[in-house]
């Protein structure tokens, strides 16, 4: 993605709406698939699936079953995006303060909303993708899935952090921009907080030692949780 600099305070963009249809047409997509395939479906079909490969859950062959399968996650993910593009959109409308303050909020909501819909998209085609593949018993691996949904949030969070790193040069806060680095770490060790505030959100001092101490334990708690479902499934 290729980021250009307004001059002034930016213009204020629409948001692109077309990611939520998107969405919701990868989702309506799934289910059209599944009425193709409709008579090869086992019934009861798989549901779960689980680290070795086999199939350890069952549901009825209904299309309310497939509805719930298919339109749960879609649904959630594009209520998620639109809410999103909303509070997003509506903050930079509304953004009151310092010129600097106004075009930085403005350009955050114009170079941030884009990315976000896509990779989101992306995933939501993921798991569709996978549960298609789980119903018609064509191919399931928990593992592969598992891979393929963290490379995706890990490409969002990388294309986040360059949004950020451009705003950091192009529209910078005086506070904190000059502290930032890679576009995603506050690093200040004059700063006495453990917490700032930035933008839309508050971000860790990784200057303080009591920044590691709870990343430590909000990053390791998730990885042990799996790590033992992992094991013991």
């Amino acid at each position: 993605m290729v980021f250009s600099r307004e001059s002034g305070t930016p213009q204020l963009h629409k948001p692109p709406w077309k990611w939520v249809w998107l969405i919701l047409a990868s989702g309506v997509l799934g289910l059209i698939a599944v009425y193709v395939s409709w008579d090869s479906i086992a019934d009861p079909f798989p549901t779960h699936w689980n680290a070795r490969g086999e199939a350890d859950a069952f549901s009825d062959k209904t299309w309310a079953n497939m509805f719930g399968m298919f339109g749960l996650i879609t649904g959630i993910l594009a209520i998620v995006v639109a809410a999103s593009f909303g509070l997003m959109y509506q903050h930079a409308k509304n953004a009151r303060g310092e010129d600097w303050q106004v075009a930085r909020t403005r350009a955050t909501s114009n170079a941030m909303l884009n990315p976000l819909g896509k990779w989101i998209f992306v995933l939501n085609a993921v798991i569709v993708a996978d549960n298609y593949l789980s119903v018609t018993q064509k191919y399931s691996f928990v593992g592969l899935l598992i891979a393929v949904v963290i490379i995706v949030v890990a490409l969002l969070l990388w294309e986040m952090a360059r949004v950020q790193k451009w705003l950091d040069t192009h529209y910078p806060d005086p506070k904190t921009s000059k502290h930032m680095k890679w576009g995603m770490f506050y690093y200040n060790p004059k700063d006495p907080n453990m917490m700032v505030h930035r933008d839309l959100n508050s971000t860790f001092n990784m200057a303080h030692r009591g920044s590691w101490v709870v990343m430590g334990a909000l990053l390791g708690i998730p990885i042990i949780v799996v790590a033992v479902v992992i094991i013991f499934a």
